[in-house]
């Protein structure tokens, strides 16, 4: 009797896990289909909810990774977005007005925005003018929930950002930042200080 549960449970399990594939598929075909300049490949899982919007002739590339429920991906025209994070999480938002790569292996925690460009307060608010710099996030980088990387920013490989942290600044490869404006914290015990 318990073998008999314990194999049911797994056939579940099966068709749960492919029932979740076929849609995501089934999304991903529809964003192809809507947004042509965006590529999609490698292993991809796009959850409910997820928003993928390319403005005329930019280009969004997104390389083997799982888009959370809610996470949106954002292109305005000409602009580019490079992902090969392993995980975009829940409600994340990534908006590229210029350039935004995130290297392979980086995971963003939920409710993370990133962005590459501010209001130009040079003019009226109404006029909608930003400036803007590219971001670029390397490999195997980790940023906890609700933390905000803003335009300009370099992340080097293997870095982590804290939960809550305002990234105004580049942050050196293996080190640890916090708060707001985010600031070092302390650096991976088998990274070199190479300042």
């Amino acid at each position: 009797m318990r073998t008999a549960r314990h194999g049911l449970a797994r056939l579940l399990r099966g068709c749960s896990r492919l029932s979740v594939l076929t849609t995501s598929r089934v999304r991903v075909a529809w964003i192809r289909l809507r947004f042509p300049h965006v590529r999609m490949r490698g292993r991809l899982l796009v959850e409910r909810g997820c928003q993928v919007y390319a403005g005329a002739g930019s280009l969004i590339e997104v390389d083997g990774c799982a888009l959370a429920r809610g996470a949106t991906l954002t292109t305005a025209p000409g602009a580019r977005l490079l992902v090969a994070a392993d995980y975009i999480g829940p409600g994340s938002m990534v908006v590229a007005r210029t350039a935004i790569t995130i290297g392979a292996g980086t995971k963003i925690a939920e409710h993370v925005t990133i962005r590459d460009a501010d209001h130009d307060h040079t003019v009226p608010l109404r006029e909608m003018a930003f400036l803007s710099a590219p971001v670029h996030i390397g490999t195997d980088v980790w940023i906890g929930c609700k933390a905000t990387v803003l335009a300009g920013v370099t992340i080097g490989d293997g870095a982590t950002v804290a939960a809550g942290a305002v990234v105004t600044r580049d942050v050196a490869p293996g080190a640890t930042v916090g708060g707001v404006p985010a600031t070092p914290l302390r650096r991976r015990p088998d990274e070199r200080c190479q300042d």
